[in-house]
């Protein structure tokens, strides 16, 4: 036999050796355990002369009581406390019986094993399965094992109970058991048979039934190699090879179902097993040491310390301590223990337990959150997996390697504690609440934990750009201690006191019942002025009908029920207490709560409510209650006010004249309140006063003057309030959130000043808010904007009518104060700031400011377009009030208006289109700035926009295209829209000036006409397939020098290119576009590019002259004497001579220039009408098309020429391009064009 590993994790005994008594991995005897064992006759026996000695020892040991029950506790349990026993077992028994097997279906298996019969049980057999979480799976790279269920074994020979009775009682010496006290039942759970392959990777057995603590395994002779057992718990290990004596030998391996184990791979042979199951079978603890040794006498020592501990603070009400094994929930009971667990619990049980110390064990879950490296697959992108403790877990998403993901950065770790039953298994309570700092032991418990293997893990997949997050769970089991007097709050956690109060609340007994008076005094121990309500109505009403004084009077005490008449219980406890202890006992503390009630109303109120039950009571005089001592206490409340709140003006005003009249509220309370109120509180009693009709109209006029005066006087504007989150949350913002507050706290104020006819008070708040010469000059320029000038706007409208000098005053102040401080910096200055300003010395009657202090000094601030514009509007807005004569404003206005105009972006954005069809969402800046000029009656400033839109840096041909020439329909809508001639001396220029830089930037000089000969040759292009055409319709018409046909296919790709080859090979080059499918680039040159733009650009500026107007007098109204020149030119012409003298010819002339069909109708002199056509242009004959194919048009130079017709007859059939073909003349009819010259 064969053992790996020599440390205290195993034991490896070779039979037929006598079993060791000192040699085990931990080195105790089973003699030394019967030794220590607390469990003994001879123990119990002294049981009884130990409680007689327990106050004695107490007593003795009082001196010595410990201050750190936690950190002594932990150094004594983490000590050596002699545990004998190992977490596995390993034995050969080479002697032992033959069971013989019978298996049903087969009958008796002789052995050692043989090939034959190992074949029969694997026909008798299933494949083993493993569990995984809440399933049960079959997977042989995780067990490769056959199986057969313990109903079908049987052992047919006598002998071998008796062996495997003794097994058992070796397993128990080894792993630390009690026999005696355990008394465990062994039972067969299966028959294994690993063959060549078979393996189980690493696992931890379940719990199959209630008790079991332990898996025993019997190894049968056969032949096999391989087939190693490992073991492992925490950082101990061992390994078992049985395989060298395998024929011959049976050997019996043991383990804690908490150890993880595994069986490597059966390399030859079959290795033939019984897999036992270990119960416990009594709900005994195991035993422990003797507490007359060392380590027991410390330990009484400490608990007797934290016996002792309960008046002191910092006194733990519990400790948890982390048990080196894990149970199930279903083993969770202080006869499953297993090991040193089971030794501890068993030494802490018998030496607390005598001083009231309870224990209960319970279920640690530590959590970890982070993020994961994903080195495999995982769960893949954006999944959800959920795997177990080992690498072959079961995902619901896919079955990859959970050990591919490893934890990143650990961002989060929680532990929670859950199920907290007693020794005997019994639910105490389901969720535990704990103080990690001070409760749990040991100290790092987290890490303690993290260091070892987890449980289960949850990974969610890469979301992303976001790495994937993964969660870990590690659950262990804890063992709670805790002293007697603190059962209850374990009991009931947060909750017990109240659950104490409702018992007591509920209880009908005229005596306390043993029960109650527990309840009671744990609720006195516990009851703070924060239960006072809780203690009233329970401990206080329990003490009245059990008639005990003094439990009344700590009760009182103890919450502190005297602080008011409304924690005292009100009137119906008060008055129950003075009938059941008489008043003498009562008064006192009747007194002081009369004494110390914060509300006025409150107290006075009981006083009332108390003559009124005392005179129905007819209570004697010997009770010393008379109407003289609650005279006597209303006299003293009313001399002794305490701040009022701000709901109690009107029922203490009522109070106060039932008691005394108007007089004694004017001269003995309302001076008191005006001591003792805030500002706030005494302004709503001046505005409650002045409306109060119960006193007469001067008399409240005059109380509430004063009232408001005392409020205005100890208004604090600029206080501070306190952050209510941290300042790095919204510091940047507290600023303006502390003046909009101060704002607020202001109006009030003054609004009271002009509802309660108290003008001349105004000044005193306007002092209040200009009151801070000496602050920091930021804070000041924050108060202008922030309380100063809406302060004036939401005044003003009161002042109307009212001479208050202060307006004024706290006009030129902000006003001066915002100029100042906009001129240090004018980059601070907002349009909101200029509105606000301007708002503000109207609202406030003091417009003159406006024109003679704001006006000055803006015009010298460098202002941007927006400031300049909200300038000019609010001027606009207010010139009736600023300038009623209308002589000086109009002037700034312009003045600032031409400011404006040259500041402002005239520029619009570019979308390809440049007029007419414009994009939808085309901003127009030239036409707002317009309308601007407009909206505030000052038109002439257009001058000033047009001037520079038509100056700008750089006037090229693009700037005509994109800017220029968009504003052509646009200028037009907004004159129509402002019932303006196109006409207009200021818009007519900026038409001309537009349609003349077309035609000189965009059109410019005719090129030559080159183009002819190659179109010609074009035409005989004959496939009309849909790329092909739009490849000629490119290379004839459009102004665009290249295009692409992308993703047309290698096929159509070919196709067009062969054509090209053919005939536009020195006209055209093309280029493959390599991608799938592939695609397609054409580039025209020069000799075609430069005619087609031409053309499209001659056809552009038609539609351009179309949309600013189709009448020809209208156009020539705008164009004036550049009207016949550029018509000529737009149309194809040559221009006359004389253009001028051309226009003013033909200005009679009533003909509408044609649409978008390029045809015009004029009227004839008689009224009838003939068709006219638009003279042909050498690209564009009739609708601006270059000719494809036989009867097309063409290109030509000269004006003068018609078109002519390409027939596909007269074409050369030759591949190569030759010289320009003849061209014919086509007529046209003269008379058909429209002649604008």
């Amino acid at each position: 036999m064969d053992s790996t590993g020599g440390n205290a994790g195993g034991v490896s005994l070779d039979h037929p050796q006598p079993p060791p008594t000192t040699q085990s991995s931990h080195g105790s005897s089973a003699n030394g355990i019967a030794r220590d064992g607390l469990h003994s006759a001879a123990e119990n026996e002294r049981c009884d002369d130990r409680e007689e000695d327990q106050e004695a020892d107490e007593e003795d040991e009082d001196d010595d009581l410990c201050e750190d029950v936690r950190g002594e506790l932990a150094d004594i349990l983490s000590s050596d406390l002699e545990f004998t026993g190992a977490f596995s077992f390993n034995r050969a028994y080479p002697t032992a019986p033959n069971p013989s097997l019978n298996i049903d279906g087969l009958g008796t298996v002789g052995l050692p094993l043989s090939i034959r019969d190992a074949a029969a049980i694997k026909q008798c057999a299933e494949q083993a399965p493993f569990g995984m979480a809440d399933r049960t799976i079959v997977d042989k790279s995780v067990r490769d094992t056959w199986e057969i269920d313990a109903t079908k074994v049987h052992f047919m020979n006598a002998a071998w109970a008796p062996f495997m009775a003794q097994t058992v009682r070796d397993v128990c010496e080894v792993l630390g058991v009690n026999f005696q006290a355990s008394q465990p039942r062994c039972e067969l759970y299966k028959l294994l048979l690993y063959e060549t392959g078979s393996h189980f990777l690493p696992h931890v057995d379940t719990e199959k039934v209630n008790g079991m603590f332990a898996t025993i395994v019997v190894v049968l002779p056969s032949w096999f190699a391989g087939g190693a057992v490992r073991v492992a718990h925490g950082e101990l290990s061992e390994t078992y090879d049985n395989s060298a004596n395998s024929l011959t030998t049976t050997s019996v391996l043991a383990w804690y179902t908490d150890v993880e184990h595994e069986v490597k791979h059966i390399t030859a042979g079959y290795r033939l097993a019984l897999s036992f199951n270990l119960i416990h079978t009594t709900s005994a603890l195991r035993p422990a040491l003797s507490p007359q040794n060392g380590v027991a006498a410390r330990l009484r020592q400490v608990l007797l310390s934290w016996k002792e501990g309960e008046s002191q603070d910092e006194a733990p009400a519990k400790l948890i301590y982390l048990l080196d094994h894990k149970y199930s929930q279903a083993a969770l009971r202080g006869s499953a223990l297993k090991g040193a667990d089971a030794h501890l619990v068993a030494l802490l049980d018998n030496i607390g337990r005598p001083h009231g110390f309870r224990l209960g064990l319970a279920s640690l879950t530590c959590t970890e959150r982070g993020s994961g490296n994903d080195y495999g697959g995982g769960c893949g992108y954006g999944r959800r997996g959920r795997y177990g403790r080992y690498g072959w877990g079961y995902s619901e998403d896919e079955d990859e390697d959970e050990d591919d993901v490893s934890m990143g950065e650990v961002e989060d770790t929680e532990i929670s504690i859950k199920h907290l039953v007693d020794l005997d298994g019994k639910l105490i309570r389901e969720d535990l609440d704990y103080e990690l700092e001070t409760e749990v032991i040991p100290d790092e418990v987290a890490e303690a934990i993290t260091s070892g293997a987890y449980d289960e893990q949850e990974y969610e997949g890469y979301m992303g750009n976001y790495g994937g997050s993964l969660e870990r769970f590690y659950r262990r089991t804890v063992l709670v201690i805790w002293p007697q007097w603190a059962n209850f709050d374990i009991m009931h956690g947060a909750n017990g006191l109240s659950y104490a109060c409702d018992k007591l609340r509920t209880s009908t007994s005229l005596q306390p019942t043993p029960e109650e008076s527990e309840l009671a005094n744990l609720v006195l121990t516990r009851a703070s002025a924060s239960h006072c309500t809780a203690i009233i109505t329970s401990l206080c009403r329990v003490a009245l009908t059990w008639r005990n004084l003094s439990l009344w009077k700590q009760a009182v005490h103890r919450c502190d029920a005297t602080r008011s008449i409304a924690a005292f219980g009100g009137g119906s406890h008060i008055h129950r207490a003075v009938a059941t202890f008489g008043f003498q006992e009562v008064k006192p503390h009747l007194e002081q709560a009369l004494e110390r009630d914060p509300s006025n109303v409150g107290a006075l109120q009981f006083l009332d409510s108390f003559e009124e039950w005392v005179a129905k009571q007819q209570l004697p005089p010997s009770m010393g209650l008379t109407t003289e001592w609650i005279a006597a206490q209303r006299t003293k409340r009313f001399g002794a006010l305490k701040k009022p709140p701000k709901d109690e003006h009107k029922p203490l005003t009522a109070l106060a004249i039932k008691c005394g009249g108007v007089d004694f509220l004017e001269r003995n309370v309302l001076p008191l309140i005006e001591t003792e109120a805030d500002s706030a509180v005494l302004l709503e009693y001046a505005v409650y006063l002045y409306r109060e009709q119960a006193v007469p109209e001067e008399t409240r006029a005059r109380m509430a003057r004063n009232l408001l005066l005392a409020s205005i006087l100890k208004l604090d504007i600029y206080s501070v309030s306190a952050p209510t989150q941290p300042a790095s949350a919204y510091s940047y913002l507290r600023p303006q959130l502390e003046e909009s507050k101060q704002l607020e706290r202001i109006k009030p104020f003054v609004k009271a000043c002009y509802d309660l006819k108290c003008e001349d008070l105004f000044s005193k708040v306007v002092s209040k808010v200009v009151d801070g010469a000496s602050i920091a000059k930021d804070v000041l320029d924050r108060r202008v904007t922030q309380i100063f000038l809406p302060l004036i706007v939401y005044a003003g409208p009161m002042a109307i009518g009212s001479a208050v000098p202060e307006m004024h005053k706290l006009c030129c102040l902000a006003a001066t104060q915002w100029l100042s401080a906009v001129t240090a910096n004018p980059r601070t200055i907002t349009a909101t700031d200029i509105s606000s300003v301007m708002q503000a010395m109207v609202s406030g009657g003091q417009p003159g400011v406006i024109l003679t202090e704001l006006l000055p000094k803006l015009e010298t601030i460098a202002l941007d377009n927006t400031l300049l514009r909200t300038l000019v509007q609010e001027l606009h807005t207010r010139r009736a009030v600023l300038d009623p004569a209308g002589q000086n404003i109009q002037t700034v206005i312009t003045r600032l208006l031409k400011r404006w105009a040259s500041t402002i972006t005239l520029a619009s954005p570019t979308y390809g289109a440049y007029y007419g069809a414009a994009h939808a969402g085309r901003s127009k800046p030239t036409i707002d700035a317009l309308e601007f000029c407009f909206s505030v009656n000052t038109p002439d400033a257009c001058t000033f926009i047009l001037t520079r839109l038509l100056n700008p840096p750089k006037l090229d041909g693009k700037y005509v295209q994109e800017q220029l020439a968009p504003l052509v329909p646009e200028l037009r809508a907004f004159l129509v829209k402002h019932r303006q001639p196109l006409t207009s001396p200021a818009f007519a220029p900026v038409f001309r000036s537009i349609m003349q830089l077309w035609v000189q930037k965009v059109m410019g000089t005719r090129p030559p006409d080159t183009a002819s000969a190659y179109i010609q040759h074009l035409q005989k292009w004959g496939c009309n397939c849909d790329v092909c055409k739009a490849v000629r319709h490119f290379l004839t018409s459009s102004p665009n020098e290249a295009q692409t046909w992308a993703r047309i296919g290698a096929p159509k790709r070919k196709h067009v290119e062969t054509f090209l080859q053919t005939y536009a090979r020195t006209i055209a080059t093309w280029a493959m576009i390599r991608s799938v499918p592939q695609g397609l680039t054409v580039t025209k040159s020069k000799v075609l590019l430069e005619p087609s733009r031409y053309a499209h650009h001659q056809s552009e500026g038609l539609k351009l002259l179309r949309s600013l107007s189709t009448n020809s007098s209208e156009l020539q109204g705008i164009l004036g004497s550049q009207y016949a020149r550029i018509v000529a030119l737009l149309q194809g012409h040559t221009p006359p001579a004389n253009a001028s003298a051309a226009a003013a010819s033909g200005s009679n002339t009533n003909r509408a220039i044609a649409s978008s069909t390029g045809v015009a109708r004029p009227l004839a002199p008689n009224g009838s009408a003939r068709a006219l056509a638009v003279a042909p242009t050498p690209l564009t004959p009739h609708p601006g098309t270059i000719p494809l194919v036989a009867g097309a048009s063409r290109p030509h130079v000269q004006a003068s020429q018609g078109t002519q017709a390409m027939s596909g007859a007269g074409a050369s059939s030759s591949t190569d391009q030759g010289p320009p073909a003849k061209r014919r003349k086509t007529a046209y009819d003269a008379g058909e064009v429209i002649d604008l010259t």
